[in-house]
């Protein structure tokens, strides 16, 4: 058998034939299924670390903000306790928006470089961001962001916004088969970033390290533009419910939050009051940089500065306290019987609350109440 040959007529080589071609037809066709695989998977990779970049902004942005509120505010507590002006300066230069914002434009490049890295890493692309190109074996940070694509925007008493100006990036696939880049911008940011529970430096500095006070937002206040009629003073509601020497909500607001800190009077909305940024800087009402709608006032309780202002009854609201503002009881009365308002923190039977009357005024308050 094994010397036997075959032999075949031409119609057998004909019927072959086909068949011949169609392997040839269908490893073509494999062959391209395969290369355009390799283009889709590549695609939805590239396209994933673009959205990853996007992403990594807006928390790094968030992150980085907040952290530098705090850091802005150690600076001068901390700056207090080795000399006697430790606020931040009031020029463009020295101010502590300026602190801030470099402050944040360091972290954000710092972050965004080492996310950059690690992605390239992972999926052997290569981001260029802003222009910048990420070296993945890089050890340092790269200048992705510019003080002119950030700006600090105020808009409300417990927090600023950060916005970044959109950037152009592209992120390229380095294969043997297929070379491909995807370039995008990115969307302009628009990062919210909270204050709420970072301790003020203005208080511990102005009671010379007596008085803690961490920002903790008031909870009752009505915006004007929800009151019919809009009147600021009915905002707080301060009043709405009175008893023996005492006005309910007023009363909450100075006991406030008790926290692991102690007892931490509420701040609400004070279109005369200061900002975040005013008290970093040490101004006054009349000296505000920020819009009214960012600024804010709490209470100083005990006294603190008592020695240093003898002689008088300060206002309990913050800035009136330090500026040494005058302040009047205000009363309750039941059945011929004329209570003070007290400080329910100070002691079992509380020490008398005094504010002046313009900001009795503002407050939506009146000097007695009958009930």
């Amino acid at each position: 058998m094994d010397d036997k040959g075959y032999a075949f007529t031409p119609l057998a080589v004909l019927l072959f034939i086909p068949v011949i071609i169609l392997a040839v037809s269908f490893s073509g066709i494999v062959n391209e299924v395969n290369s355009l695989s390799a283009i889709v998977i590549g695609g939805d990779v590239t396209a994933t670390v673009a959205s990853n970049v996007v992403e990594a902004i807006k928390e790094d942005t968030a992150d980085a903000g907040r952290n530098s509120a705090f850091m802005a505010t150690r600076t001068v507590i901390d700056s207090y306790n080795l000399n006697n002006n430790p606020f931040f300066g009031t020029s463009p230069t020295t101010d502590s928006r300026n602190f801030v914002k470099s402050r944040t434009l360091q972290l954000i490049n710092q972050n965004m470089t080492n996310t950059c890295r690690e992605l390239e890493k992972q999926t052997g692309r290569t981001i260029v961001i802003n222009s910048v190109t990420i070296d993945p074996n890089g050890t340092d940070s790269a200048t992705i962001f510019q003080a002119a694509n950030m700006n600090i925007v105020e808009s409300d008493p417990y927090g600023f916004n950060i916005t970044l100006t959109s950037v152009p990036v592209r992120v390229i696939q380095n294969s043997n088969t297929n070379n491909q880049s995807f370039d995008f911008s990115t969307p302009p940011m628009n990062v919210y970033v909270s204050i709420e529970k970072l301790e003020d430096p203005y208080i511990w500095v102005n009671t010379y390290g007596h008085n803690s006070s961490v920002i903790y937002k008031y909870p009752y206040y009505t915006p004007p533009s929800s009151i019919i009629a809009g009147n600021p003073a009915d905002s707080y509601h301060f009043a709405d419910k009175v008893s023996s020497g005492k006005l309910q909500f007023l009363n909450q607001t100075l006991v406030g939050a008790n926290s692991s800190m102690g007892i931490m009077p509420y701040y609400f909305p004070d279109t005369h009051g200061l900002s975040f940024f005013d008290r970093l800087e040490n101004r006054t009402n009349n000296t505000s940089g920020s819009p009214t709608s960012a600024r804010m006032s709490t209470f100083i309780l005990w006294n603190p500065n008592f020695e240093n202002i003898p002689g008088y009854t300060p206002s309990y609201l913050d800035h009136e306290y330090f500026l040494g503002i005058n302040g009047t009881r205000i009363t309750t009365t039941h059945s011929g019987v004329v209570t003070p308002v007290t400080d329910p923190t100070a002691n079992p039977t509380g020490n008398t609350f005094y504010l002046s009357d313009t900001y009795k005024g503002i407050l939506g308050l009146v000097n007695n109440y009958d009930y």
